[in-house]
This record gives C-alpha cells, sequence and structure tokens, in this order.
C-alpha cells in the first residue's frame, strides 16, 4: 500500500495574517485625523515599521507597494474631487458609492499634502536601498515642475534620504548635489548629506563602499564652501 505523500505546509495562512496586518494599519494611517486620533496614528506607524524589520521580503514588498499607493495621491493633487466628477468617471454607479468616494478623497491622510510627507518620513525610517529606491522615484517625479507642492515633496524626500541608512540615499543625495543648479535645493541637499556624514562610520555597509562614500562626501562638502557649488 502507498504511503499518501506529505503534504506541503502551506504558506498562505501566515501571508494573509501579514496582509490582514498591514492593511489594518495602513488604514489607521490613511483614517487619520477624522476616523482614527493621533495615538492611533502614531501606533499604526510604529507597527509597520516593526512588521517591515521582522516580515521577509515578499511582505516589506507589500509594505513599500501600499505606501507608494498612498503617497501616488500627489498626482492627483490638481483635481477637485467632487460628486461630478466621480460621476463622469462612473456614470452606472450608485450615487450613494460616488458621495462616499468623495468623503475618502475629502478626508484620508494621504489626500492632503501633510499626510504624504509623513509618509515619506516613514520611509525614510524604514530604511534599506528598497525604501530609499522608492524614495529616488518620488523625488524624480516632484522634480518635474517648481510649485510649492513639488518643492515641498523634494525637500520631504532629501530629509527622509538623510535619515535613511541605506549606502543608496547617500549615493542619491551627492548624485544630486553634484547636478543641481538650485540653490535652495543644494542647502537643503547639504543638510542631508550632513546628516549622512557624521553617521556614515556606524552605517553597517562595506568597507570599500563607506570609503568611497567618504571621499564624495568629502568632495561635496568642499563645494559647499567655494564660491560655487557647480561649475
Amino acid at each position: 500500500m502507498k504511503k499518501k505523500p506529505k503534504e506541503k505546509k502551506s504558506d498562505e495562512k501566515p501571508m494573509n495574517d501579514a496582509l490582514r496586518e498591514i492593511e489594518k494599519n495602513i488604514f489607521s494611517l490613511k483614517f487619520y485625523p477624522v476616523a482614527v486620533d493621533e495615538d492611533s496614528k502614531n501606533e499604526a506607524i510604529a507597527n509597520l515599521l516593526k512588521i517591515y524589520g521582522k516580515e521577509n521580503e515578499t511582505v516589506k514588498q507589500l509594505i513599500l507597494f501600499m505606501l507608494h499607493e498612498s503617497i501616488s495621491q500627489y498626482f492627483e493633487f490638481k483635481i477637485a474631487h467632487v460628486f461630478d466628477y466621480f460621476r463622469a468617471k462612473n456614470p452606472q454607479e450608485d450615487p450613494a458609492k460616488l458621495r462616499i468616494e468623495v468623503y475618502r478623497k475629502m478626508f484620508n491622510y494621504n489626500t492632503s499634502l501633510e499626510g504624504i510627507m509623513e509618509i515619506i518620513s516613514l520611509l525614510g525610517r524604514i530604511g534599506g536601498n528598497d525604501a530609499a529606491k522608492l524614495l529616488t522615484y518620488h523625488y524624480a517625479r516632484a522634480c518635474v515642475a517648481e510649485t510649492e507642492l513639488h518643492v515641498s515633496l523634494r525637500n520631504a524626500i532629501i530629509s527622509a534620504l538623510g535619515e535613511s541608512d541605506s549606502p543608496y540615499a547617500l549615493s542619491s543625495l551627492l548624485t544630486y548635489a553634484n547636478h543641481t543648479d538650485n540653490e535652495r535645493t543644494f542647502q537643503r541637499l547639504m543638510a542631508a548629506i550632513s546628516k549622512w556624514n557624521d553617521k556614515l562610520d556606524k552605517v553597517m555597509m562595506k568597507d570599500s563602499t563607506r570609503k568611497k562614500l567618504q571621499k564624495e562626501v568629502a568632495e561635496v562638502i568642499k563645494k559647499e564652501f567655494g564660491t560655487s557649488h557647480y561649475g
């Protein structure tokens, strides 16, 4: 009599549990300040940091995906989210559901500049090259215009890259500093690079990478004290 093959242990339940926990905390973050208070919002951020720190790469990528989706709301900041806008997009939809869409856009934290800036700051606290790359993705898109919105987003991203522990974050800051012609942006970059200069010996990375970055930081700092930072 043949033995039944052993059933493979399913990873589906732990993954579903992790997904529910992530979604719960993302929702708490997004629903501030109307549906949750500041303590609940801060607890959600702490939980996301904890989950990201202990889970596998799949879960980490899922968190970054959801944060990216939340940040990307700034692409719609030119739009007035009124009932007629949603009705034009979905003419067959129940009017009650369309009104809910309006309320979400009105009250969700990530449909405001301050909300998106806090999520950007969270990416800096998460650290790692993946989160740093997501920050530089949004930095590139915030460079397409010189509106108050785009300047504020760029400044928030620069600050987050300065808080990161990712060597890629520092490398990106150095690249931006070496190529910008905007003096105000350069000063923002230098403030973030200075934070890195203070912690460069402590952040984990290859010795060869550390030496390379230390040299590049020294060169950029030298430019700051020259008559011009470019040319």
